[in-house]
């Protein structure tokens, strides 16, 4: 198994945060406690990305299949979300991975999410009420959280300064 998460997807330049760091140490414990047996033939990176209205995660694999990415929503980068919420997303990313999906593996059935296998998987492997708790969290506490972090950024953005329409007399 190559090594462990603990790389993002931001440049070589760019130092890894803080938040990332953990989700790589969680993908990591998680594999190591609960998908020992799924093979890791290409490398596992992991961070939080783009702050969508309605996704919580999302796994993907590079072009040349050398590295799959799992990212969570930006939105989730807060200090409330608890735990087992990232457990749960991650979890259910990794069982892609391991039924093929985002991943060199083979597939395990044509569509990710047939016959309620990813569901299945997790019990299996004893993260069943990790689901329950993210539909839980997701319906009582995520909206309110979704609003709150989505009316931040906006206030946070820089407002937009027009330049002059007329460069030295001349209309642009």
């Amino acid at each position: 198994m190559p090594g462990p998460a603990m790389t993002t997807w931001h440049s070589p330049t760019q130092p890894m945060q803080a938040s990332d760091a953990r989700l790589a140490c969680l993908v990591d414990d998680l594999w190591r406690t609960h998908f020992a047996d799924v093979p890791r033939p290409n490398a596992v990176v992991t961070g939080f990305g783009y702050p969508w209205q309605w996704r919580l995660g999302r796994i993907r694999m590079s072009l040349d299949g050398g590295t799959t990415e799992i990212t969570l929503n930006g939105l989730l980068d807060d200090p409330t979300v608890p735990r087992e919420i990232y457990v749960a997303i991650i979890a259910h990313e990794i069982v892609h991975y391991a039924q093929g999906f985002a991943s060199p593996l083979p597939r395990a059935q044509r569509h990710a999410h047939a016959d309620g296998a990813v569901s299945r998987e997790l019990a299996r492997r004893g993260l069943g009420a990790t689901e329950g708790a993210l539909l839980a969290w997701g319906a009582d506490v995520w909206p309110a959280l979704r609003a709150r972090q989505l009316a931040a950024r906006r206030t946070r953005r820089a407002p937009l300064v027009l330049a002059p329409c007329a460069v030295a007399g001349n209309m642009v």
